[in-house]
């Protein structure tokens, strides 16, 4: 008996391997969709992403892929034949979702959607219906605080164009202001200098002259000096 049960048992090993690789559920090396962040928090006008990748990797360049929102049943992101597919989306989700495809041919699948809004909250299914495959990322979206809301408006208020415009405006508005007066102070500054200069070489001159005058007058010429001398002469003889 015991010769007979080691006889049988590489057989049953057999036909219980088959069994299980007969299995529905067994696909040896298959590709299976993973989403790394099953749950994604979010406030309103940030911008999502959305991660599904295969295990092991497998390009996925030629295949039908889909983004759908599971609970409503309808498309987000939709891919055919190597191009997108908006027809298929829902109308909320058209500009504003994003795959990068330059990811497909390493088997992830990374949807954006910007700006979103309350209304998007829910689970995002990621499906390649040649693989048979998908996972699914829940996503909520929640209303902002009134910080938020108060540095939002600050953040606009300093980055949209009339507030620019005004302070432009008002900047010009000083430059004609202040440019006039520069020219007349630079023009006035300019006259005086001049007038400065001119009247310091005339009063160097008057100062000479004014200087050399009393030298001269003081200074008798020889026919003066020969004159006195006679006048002299004759009063002491009388």
């Amino acid at each position: 008996m015991k010769g007979e049960e080691r006889e049988r048992h590489p057989l049953q090993e057999t036909v219980n391997l088959q069994h299980v690789q007969s299995s529905p559920s067994f696909r040896p090396g298959k590709p299976r969709a993973i989403c790394p962040n099953p749950t994604i928090q979010a406030v309103e006008g940030d911008t999502v992403t959305l991660q599904c990748h295969l295990n092991p990797p497998h390009n996925v360049v030629d295949y039908a892929l889909d983004w759908t929102r599971d609970d409503l049943n309808k498309g987000v992101y939709s891919y055919r034949g190597k191009q997108e597919n908006p027809n298929d989306w829902m109308d909320q989700y058209k500009g504003r979702s994003t795959l990068h495809l330059e990811d497909l041919s390493r088997g992830i699948l990374t949807l954006q959607i910007s700006s979103v809004q309350l209304a998007d909250s829910g689970p995002y299914k990621c499906f390649i219906s040649r693989l048979r495959t998908s996972c699914v990322v829940n996503v909520t979206v929640e209303t902002k605080g009134k910080d938020q809301q108060n540095e939002t408006k600050r953040n606009e208020s300093s980055t949209t164009g009339p507030p620019d415009d005004h302070n432009a405006a008002e900047m010009e508005a000083v430059w004609k202001t202040l440019i006039p007066i520069l020219v007349v102070a630079a023009a006035g500054g300019s006259v005086l200098f001049i007038l400065v200069k001119r009247g310091k070489i005339k009063i160097c001159k008057k100062t000479l002259r004014e200087a050399m005058r009393p030298e001269a007058e003081m200074k008798p010429n020889n026919f003066e000096m020969e004159n006195l001398r006679t006048g002299a002469t004759e009063r002491d003889e009388d």
